[in-house]
């Protein structure tokens, strides 16, 4: 249940580089590959990668932006604690409004649990960014 707590905290604070992987296509498709991304980061146990990839990250000040990458890393220790981590995450579906996306994934975890989370995306400045 924290984990869950740290990982809302962490959606709901946030008003809103990625490396290796094209975010630029604006297109439902884009928007679930860009979602995918962004958990992979997290299986791959990037949490400032992660940060990084939020849309309002660069105007963050440095005790903002250092908190959510601290935020991040509680949030994977647990994973890892509870679930064995978090292994794959698949796109499912999505739902998109202009330039925002809401791409439902089916998250795998390292005890061979699955959940469904939503997470927002938002197309701006040429690319992907996590809402």
């Amino acid at each position: 249940m924290k984990k869950a707590a740290y990982f809302l905290l962490a959606m709901i604070l946030l008003l809103s580089c990625s490396e290796g992987r094209d975010l630029s296509q604006f297109s439902s498709d884009g928007a679930s590959a860009a979602a995918e991304y962004f958990y992979e980061l997290l299986a791959k146990g990037q949490g400032q990668a992660y940060v990084d990839n939020m849309q309002e990250a660069a105007s963050m000040d440095t005790c903002k932006y250092s908190q959510f990458v601290d935020l991040m890393e509680q949030f994977l220790h647990e994973e890892r604690e509870l679930r064995g981590g978090i292994l794959a995450a698949k796109a499912e579906r999505d739902t998109m409004v202009d330039s925002i996306s809401m791409v439902y994934l089916n998250v795998q975890f390292g005890d061979s649990t699955r959940e469904e989370i939503v997470l927002p995306v938002v197309y701006t400045r040429g690319r992907w960014w996590i809402r």
